[in-house]
């Protein structure tokens, strides 16, 4: 998983720099930096529940050579509010796959092999341990309007992402970088935190979609409702609240390969999983993506599926900033309150119950650190603890507005109103409100929370160190700091199993997240589809997917 070394210089085929180091989150604290990545992960994260298997992405299935032409429906959970490549989700159950079509990644994971490849751009390389990054440009690549996508493009997209009017979701990451174009194709990126041999990952996973400084120019609202990418296809119409249509870039960069393979990609918006399932099984569409077990499920019988999946899953994250979840009894009580393998049994959505934060298919899961198995006495003993003190259990859980999650919400409710000296009050917002509250305000208590990732690097950085802006749950920890630190330092495969173990061990005693599902999601498509392949988030390549 780690990425080739050649001597001192190491060579990936892909990325850039993340969010390193305490010198420049200190600064961007002082500069009022507005959140990033994190808020687009949960955007629609817990939108369509979760599950979990090996992670088996990254490879198209075996089904021939798309041919050339046709109309590719694509189903979405929900309509974009923008298209630029600043505030726009990027998850595959939300706007990512509408990025993938407009924009293409220049760097992306494998979600097989877990190494960051390069896609539009050519190499990433570091000479210095991560210090300094080379990003090499394939020349002659124009973005859809002909304007060239060269060093300068890219240059002014992370100048734009640092900037704080931009809101852009990933400001953190390009607070933390410098930019400098060398010649036509090539920018030098040097990381203001020190070195990080990992950077490439943020690249691949929060910098990697540029939009043309033409459509920048006039405003990134004007950006988002008219994108300008370099990508397989552009924005022809867009009918609020319905669906997207997308038609052939004639200034495609892999054209002469007969790239994309089909004409025009309509995004049709349907909020129910159900629903979006039984269009693809009726015919009225061709694909969606979804992270709900039970629909996998059905799709590998009925279907075609890729699944994905590694770290993360579905789980309550305490807010340990403030009652009643700063008292570690409180986070513990709730975690020994329920059963993981109960909730697939009475909801039927095809989890996988989860033992920690890492998945048992990860090669960094460490099976002697484990999240304890239920024990509602002790629950009940941890609750009348608190209550004596004067401090009933009471709090609310936040939610994002959709089916799964009130089923989930609704399920850990009556198992609460069981117990006494506890009171749950289920709070569900619509995904805006909800990340507002969450990520922006801090204004929660316990929240119901989704990740997907392929590595470690950066989320687990991003989410749980002490210094990190995105720290939404106020995790500090010197055993958590040191073991993420000591992933993020070091490409060995052996020396970041040791850190992770660390970090999990750590996890396990602070309670930060109680996770109940294991992390799960892929793509659900006709058996007429093929050449579907996973990047990332479990998002396919709009290139070469196509009908048989």
């Amino acid at each position: 998983m780690s990425a080739r070394r050649t001597a001192a210089r190491r060579t990936i085929s892909t990325a850039i720099p993340a969010a390193n180091g305490r010198t420049g989150l200190a600064r961007l604290r002082a500069r009022g930096t507005v959140v990033a990545g994190l808020a687009a992960v949960a955007l629609t994260a817990t939108a369509c529940g979760g599950d979990s298997d090996k992670k088996s992405g990254g490879n198209s299935e075996t089904g021939g050579t798309p041919k050339n032409g046709g109309k590719l429906t694509m189903l979405a959970v929900q309509d974009s509010k923008s298209l630029d490549v600043f505030r726009t989700s990027y998850v595959a159950v939300a706007d990512e796959p509408r990025l993938a079509a407009l924009y293409d990644p220049m760097f992306y994971i494998d979600t097989k092999t877990g190494a960051v490849k390069p896609h539009l751009a050519e190499s990433l390389s570091t000479a210095d341990n991560g210090a300094t990054w080379t990003l090499k440009l394939r020349p002659g690549v124009q973005f859809s309007d002909g304007t060239p996508f060269n060093a300068e493009a890219v240059k002014i997209n992370y100048e734009a992402h640092g900037k704080a009017e931009t809101q852009s979701l990933h400001r953190a990451a390009a607070m933390m970088i410098k930019t400098e174009v060398v010649d036509e194709t090539t920018v030098k990126i040097t990381n203001l935190t020190g070195p990080n041999p990992n950077f490439d990952r943020t690249v691949a996973t929060e910098l990697t979609y540029i939009e043309a400084p033409s459509a920048i120019s006039k405003g990134i609202d004007q950006a988002g409702q008219n994108p300008v990418g370099a990508g397989p296809f552009m924005l022809k119409n867009w009918v609020r609240g319905s669906h997207q249509e997308f038609v052939k870039n004639p200034n495609y960069w892999q054209k002469d390969k007969g790239l994309p393979k089909v004409d025009e990609v309509v995004i049709k918006n349907v909020p129910d999983i159900k629903q979006q399932y039984n269009t693809v099984k009726s015919g009225g569409a061709d694909i969606f993506h979804s992270s709900d077990g039970a629909r996998l499920e059905e799709a590998a019988k009925e279907l075609q599926v890729q699944k994905m999946a590694d770290l993360g899953g579905q789980m309550i994250q305490f807010n340990m900033n403030k009652p009643p979840f700063d008292d570690i009894r409180a986070r513990q009580a709730l975690s020994l309150a329920f059963d993981p393998a109960d909730i697939p049994k009475q909801l039927n959505n095809g989890y996988v119950p989860a033992k920690s934060y890492f998945n048992e298919s990860s090669q960094f899961f460490d099976p002697t650190a484990v999240q304890p198995a239920q024990n509602k006495e002790k629950a009940q003993q941890l609750l009348d603890a608190l209550a004596a003190e004067g401090k009933p259990l009471s709090f609310d859980f936040l939610i994002p507005q959709n089916p799964s999650s009130q089923a989930v919400a609704e399920y850990m409710q009556s198992r609460l109103a069981q117990m006494k000296n506890v009171t749950m009050k289920i709070q569900s917002l619509e995904i805006g409100q909800y990340i507002q509250k969450y990520a922006i305000q801090r204004d929660f208590t316990a929240m119901l929370f989704q990740q997907w990732n392929v590595d470690p690097e950066p989320v687990l950085f991003n989410s749980f160190h002490s210094k990190s802006l995105l720290n939404f749950v106020g995790w500090r920890s010197p055993a958590a700091d040191a073991a993420l630190e000591a992933g993020r330092a070091s490409t060995d495969p052996a020396a970041r199993k040791a850190a992770y173990a660390e970090l999990q061990k750590a996890m396990i005693a602070d309670l930060p997240v109680w996770v109940y599902a294991e992390s799960l999601i892929g793509p659900i498509y006709s058996k007429k589809v093929t050449g579907v392949e996973q990047y990332n988030t479990g998002v396919v390549f709009m290139d070469r997917i196509g009908f048989k």
